[in-house]
């Protein structure tokens, strides 16, 4: 092969290289925002685990967990379609202190080993002292959710 191909390949792949990227960070940043708008749309207020912890030692109240990714369509679903139902909300608010662990947050790794998590969204109930209580099944069913919470 002569020169300018060659030139013009390498063209071609590094111009494929920023568009394919380009792409990536576009659609994570979409993502990101709709995740974002999902948790706000909720309503509720999702403490860091320490503070959650803390403050369910004071109320007596276990700690509900929700470990997710901000750009998780899954977990967006979930915000947003089941997190906003009333019995849902009314369910956490009187049961648990509400705490949420973000995938890309410094805390995610070891959140991740210490209570054995493998993806997300997952729903974990912790003691006030952060023992594991209980592994709440994912619904997208309000009412399942509101009653498994409750039970």
């Amino acid at each position: 092969m002569n020169l300018p191909v060659l030139k013009r390949r390498a063209l071609w792949i590094l111009v494929a290289t920023v568009v394919a990227t380009g792409s990536y960070f576009a659609h994570t940043a979409w993502q990101t925002e709709r995740g974002e708008a999902a948790l706000k749309a909720t309503a509720l207020e999702f403490l860091p685990l320490e503070r959650a912890l803390a403050l369910a030692k004071t109320q007596g109240k276990p700690v509900l967990v929700d470990f997710s990714a901000i750009w998780c369509p899954t977990c967006r679903v979930l915000h947003a379609e089941v997190f906003t139902n009333t019995s849902v909300k009314q369910a956490i608010t009187t049961g648990y202190v509400l705490s949420r662990v973000d995938y890309e947050s410094p805390e995610a790794r070891a959140f991740m080993q210490r209570y054995a998590v493998q993806g997300f969204p997952t729903l974990l109930v912790l003691s006030a002292e952060g023992q594991l209580v209980r592994r709440v099944p994912i619904s997208f069913d309000p009412a399942t959710l509101a009653a498994t919470l409750r039970g």
